[in-house]
């Protein structure tokens, strides 16, 4: 009991430690993550670089092979089998990381297009979101556990229980739902709800209330994109402005009516109730169930996990956004594409007080996210303003839906979404967003925090 306990405290603070806290070391002060992506590119950014161009040589000629070869081990299947979509991201992505770095083709018309530095050359390179991206997932996956294993979720679960059935009108059930997606990943919030509302713990509606709500890009992406835009020493302001912000949205739309999500439960299943256990006070219940967590849960086993999802994202989530990242950013820089659809939110942003400048590159950004989450910072990454900067990055996780990975998920579950809900949800995200992050934004430059 007493090692469990300290497993559970311990472990659990050093998590909240290591993403939350920051420390000064060198003069600046940001959360450890930060300084170790810092470390590593200034110590050993070479040999990096070299071993993430094995890693895409690994993905691009194992997503080739693995179109004729299947393995007898299932593990090896499910990282480098993919549907046709997701195999042509994977190795065009693998390809262009390679052809950037190396230069390939850089003579060709084609080639100086895909390697500009506004272009290619934003996505990998010296100071390219991909490598900044190798790296924090590195870390900040292997740390994860910390956060996810030891029974911190387990604890605010059972706390936060009650609130999430008075506020946002879904059963205590979905806490864990929500808190997996804040501190590891939005998609597996999205797959443990499809999997709990098969099962008769959710109806419809709130299937579809918890996973366009609180399946929200976790704490590791957050580091990177808060890394990237230069918000690493203010990371707790950050990421509490996208919670804050997320909460508000799922208040909202657990009150919206929708008709094509009714309060009817998968195959006509009984609905699961939670049982309270008597005798009991919540916080007990709370300990008890952290602790029985810890128990469960060894170093080892979360370690061993934790490299499996550091290769899952390195072979099916970051080629895809250099593919995506980088033709997204030559529609961009070559064509009005972005600038045409979004020209309605660059009065708003100039009538709101941002430069006509500003407004400019903040107006696509907004609507870049629809197709991947990082395409924002992209956009937004050389503005000036901060203001302007920490806007759009918090706006790329409150607006939730991308199609380069949930949204394409939720199309997929047994909710019942298809594409147009996805657009309404990403539309609707956007617009409510943007009037509360104005006032979060307002106020924290009210307050020094970050400046116009």
């Amino acid at each position: 009991m007493i090692k469990n306990s300290f497993k559970f405290i311990f472990l659990s603070l050093l998590g909240l430690v290591f993403f939350l806290v920051p420390f000064e070391i060198g003069g600046e002060s940001s959360i450890m993550i930060s300084h170790i992506i810092d470390f590593i590119t200034e110590n050993i950014f070479n040999a990096f670089i070299l071993f993430t161009q094995i890693s895409a040589w690994i993905v691009l000629l194992g997503t080739i092979i693995f179109l004729f070869y299947t393995s007898k081990n299932k593990y090896v299947n499910s990282v480098f089998k993919a549907s046709p979509l997701n195999v042509i991201l994977r190795i065009v992505g693998s390809f262009l990381y390679l052809m950037v770095i190396n230069k390939w083709f850089l003579q060709t018309g084609v080639g100086s297009i895909i390697i500009d530095p506004g272009t290619g050359g934003t996505m990998a390179g010296e100071e390219g979101l991909l490598t900044t991206l190798y790296i924090t997932f590195l870390v900040g996956l292997l740390a994860l556990p910390l956060l996810t294993h030891f029974g911190i979720v387990e604890f605010l679960g059972v706390i936060l229980g009650p609130v999430m059935e008075k506020v946002f009108k879904v059963p205590g059930f979905s806490t864990i739902d929500a808190i997996a997606s804040f501190v590891g990943d939005g998609t597996i919030g999205i797959v443990v709800t499809d999997n709990q509302y098969q099962r008769g713990y959710y109806s419809r509606r709130e299937a579809y209330v918890i996973s366009t709500s609180f399946s929200v890009v976790g704490i590791a992406f957050a580091a990177a994109v808060a890394q990237e835009l230069g918000f690493s020493s203010i990371f707790p302001i950050f990421y509490g402005s996208i919670l804050v912000v997320t909460l508000i949205l799922a208040f909202i739309t657990a009150r919206l009516p929708r008709k094509k999500f009714p309060a009817a439960y998968y195959q006509g299943k009984e609905p699961k109730t939670a049982e309270t256990p008597e005798g009991k006070s919540k916080f007990k219940h709370a300990y008890e169930s952290a602790i029985e967590q810890a128990e469960s849960s060894t170093v080892g086993g979360a370690l061993k996990e934790a490299v499996k999802n550091i290769i899952n994202i390195y072979v099916s989530f970051l080629p895809i956004i250099m593919a995506v990242g980088t033709v997204s950013l030559i529609i961009a820089e070559y064509t009005p594409f972005f600038d045409i659809i979004s020209a309605p939110l660059f009065y708003v942003y100039d009538w709101i007080g941002f430069s006509s400048e500003v407004a400019s590159q903040m107006a696509p950004a907004s609507l870049a996210g629809f197709a991947d989450m990082y395409l924002p910072a992209l956009f937004i990454t050389d503005v000036s303003s901060e203001a302007a900067r920490f806007f759009i990055g918090v706006l790329a996780f409150t607006q939730l839906v991308f199609m380069s990975e949930t949204g394409m998920i939720l199309i997929k579950t047994k909710i019942g979404l298809n594409f147009w809900d996805i657009v309404k949800v990403f539309i609707f995200r956007t617009v409510i967003s943007i009037p509360i992050l104005m006032g979060i934004t307002y106020g924290l430059s009210l307050i020094g925090v970050i400046s116009f």
